[in-house]
């Protein structure tokens, strides 16, 4: 018989955290679910502790995978989902007991195609509220696109979610990136004619120093400049008619603090290997926009600073980035190297 929902979660080398995970889903009081647990080849016991669970659950789909990465994982679990809607939940993650009862209510009252709830973040066992929506609210598309450019209280995060499945019949998440929420979500807002906010925090984000989001490095910050470009070109040629000039100066300028953060770990860096096309890119953008960044009333004071320098005189920016503080965000150090 076929599931309501599917709960995919993919694990690798989360031994520590997949009992409390796998539990929170059983607990739920929402029960017409699959859950499918996804081994992405992971080198510890989770596949043992899963297996204990499979034995005693019969919800529970059990399947192994050479590892391939939390997009090829998901990818996988969407091609073995048989339930109307789909649920994503991180295996190092917990969800409280009814967060799939008050998704599924309100996805299905409203006729929407995604329903969202709140969340916490929580750090060393301490969680806080992350959004709130006011109250339980229904968006058409172009709202709902509103929220995902401004990515304010709606962020692009799978897991937080609970979607109609045919919205996946012609998207996947990408393979090989670490930004895969990003480059998917948009375009299955795109798809969607309706979107409900739930305002109940359902789910519990927990922060891990060992994470894929617990560090910074090059190639992270390149990604998420890539994926947050593509997302904001892609929907300006959709919605660049529909949507408020507001809104995209918002896009913009978020586009200008992912691009700074690239550009100033770069200056700070030693190794400069790789550096300069990804800076290009970054200056390319700014200089392509700088009129529409300089009038813009929602680009702040600092991405204006740096998209004029970078554009006009990028060493002048350097200097600027190494002597006055309004130019570094905190944690940024004086310590850097030209781009050249």
């Amino acid at each position: 018989m076929q599931p309501e929902i599917s709960i995919i979660v993919p694990f690798y080398n989360v031994e520590n955290y997949i009992r409390k995970c796998v539990e929170s889903i059983l607990a739920q009081s929402f029960k017409d679910f699959e859950l499918i647990l996804i081994d992405d080849g992971s080198p510890d016991n989770c596949s043992a502790i899963c297996e204990e669970y499979a034995a005693r659950d019969e919800r529970i789909k059990l399947m192994h995978k050479p590892n391939g990465g939390l997009s090829d994982a998901r990818n996988f679990g969407l091609d073995a989902a048989t339930g109307k809607y789909i649920g994503f939940i991180d295996s190092d993650d917990w969800i409280t007991p009814n967060m799939f009862e008050v998704l599924h209510r309100e996805i299905t009252r409203h006729e929407a195609d995604i329903a969202i709830s709140c969340h916490y973040s929580e750090l060393d066992g301490q969680a806080e509220r992350m959004n709130d929506f006011g109250q339980t609210a229904v968006l058409n598309n172009t709202e709902a696109i509103e929220e995902i450019i401004v990515d304010g209280r709606i962020k692009s995060y799978a897991w937080d979610k609970l979607y109609r499945r045919e919205l996946f019949d012609t998207v996947r998440f990408p393979v090989g990136v670490t930004f895969e929420d990003i480059l998917t979500t948009y375009k299955l807002f795109v798809q969607a004619t309706r979107v409900v906010l739930v305002n109940e925090p359902t789910y519990y984000y927990v922060k891990r120093g060992d994470s894929i989001t617990g560090f910074t490095s090059a190639r992270k910050l390149i990604e998420k400049f890539h994926a947050v470009l593509e997302k904001h070109e892609a929907l300006m040629k959709i919605y660049s008619g529909k949507i408020s000039q507001p809104v995209w100066e918002t896009s913009v300028n978020n586009m200008i603090h992912e691009g700074m953060d690239l550009y100033n770990f770069f200056l700070r860096e030693k190794d400069q290997s790789g550096s300069r096309s990804a800076a290009r890119e970054v200056e390319d953008f700014v200089k392509k926009n700088l009129s529409f960044i300089l009038a813009a009333k929602n680009v702040d004071l600092r991405s204006k600073a740096f998209a004029l320098m970078v554009s006009k005189t990028k060493f002048m920016y350097n200097y600027m980035y190494s002597n006055f503080t309004f130019l570094r965000k905190n944690g940024d150090t004086a310590k850097e190297k030209p781009v050249k």
